[in-house]
């Protein structure tokens, strides 16, 4: 099934640049002046740069495309109950056939989180060592997905900063021209375009980002744990039943 595209997140960006547009429009501002190639350079630039000294290509790379997988809504919800359900049913089959049913779904699974856990579980490991190895495997998992929004984090704290840089150097050009009077009211007012481009990156972007990139993640940690319960389940050799009904799968 093909996923939904995200709208909110292209309209709240477009509701917020007009915001600022229409706050310049009515203040007798021409819209012309917000754009500053110099400002945009310095303070898109600086950031870029920050970013990449922090996490290094590959972890901007992780990040923009975290972001371009945001265009999509989450809508894993009904997959993931299915999941559950299967792994739960594997307790009646290991009735069956022994530990091999777990085995082999271990063998071919691409979640490294099952494939350890049932392998434990066919084993026969205690239930506390299972515990203890799915709790380890899950904290990892929880640090490596927040990487993606700590990076729009810093992204957010680098741009302001950088566009104070800007409004210095504006400054400092400003300094240059005291001889011309006409010209400082311009230079001033130019040289704090790359502040309102800063602050305006980091909260309406940045910042914003990084905060569905959190949410989306932690709603993906809670599955997660649930995989883990269900592993947890079946190493206690409860009922198919009983896990079912543990997580409300009976809809």
């Amino acid at each position: 099934m093909k996923s939904k595209i995200d709208w909110t997140i292209w309209l709240g960006v477009l509701i917020g640049l007009f915001a600022i547009a229409g706050g310049a429009w009515f203040e007798g501002l021409n819209l012309t002046f917000l754009w500053h190639p110099t400002a945009a350079l310095i303070v898109g630039g600086g950031t870029l740069g920050a970013v990449i000294v922090r996490r290094g290509g590959f972890g901007l790379t992780n990040a923009v495309g975290a972001i371009w997988k945001l265009r999509h809504k989450d809508d894993e919800d009904e997959s993931h109950q299915i999941e559950l359900a299967r792994l739960a049913w594997l307790s009646r089959s290991a009735q069956k056939n022994g530990v091999r049913a777990y085995e082999n779904v271990a063998e071919t699974t691409l979640d490294p989180l099952v494939s350890q856990g049932l392998l434990m579980v066919a084993e026969r490991a205690d239930h506390d060592q299972i515990k203890e190895a799915l709790t380890r495997r899950l904290d990892l998992e929880h640090e490596q997905g927040l990487e993606d929004s700590s990076t729009w984090e810093a992204a957010g704290g680098f741009a302001p900063t950088f566009g104070i840089l800007g409004a210095v150097i504006g400054l400092i050009g400003v300094l240059r021209v005291l001889d011309k009077p006409e010209a400082l009211g311009f230079g001033i007012a130019t040289a704090f375009v790359a502040t309102i481009y800063g602050i305006g990156f980091a909260n309406l972007l940045f910042f914003p980002l990084a905060s569905r990139l959190r949410a989306r993640h932690e709603l993906r940690m809670k599955r997660r744990e649930e995989i883990a319960s269900v592993i947890l389940s079946l190493s206690t050799r409860e009922t198919p039943r009983a896990i079912i009904n543990q997580f409300n799968m009976m809809k």
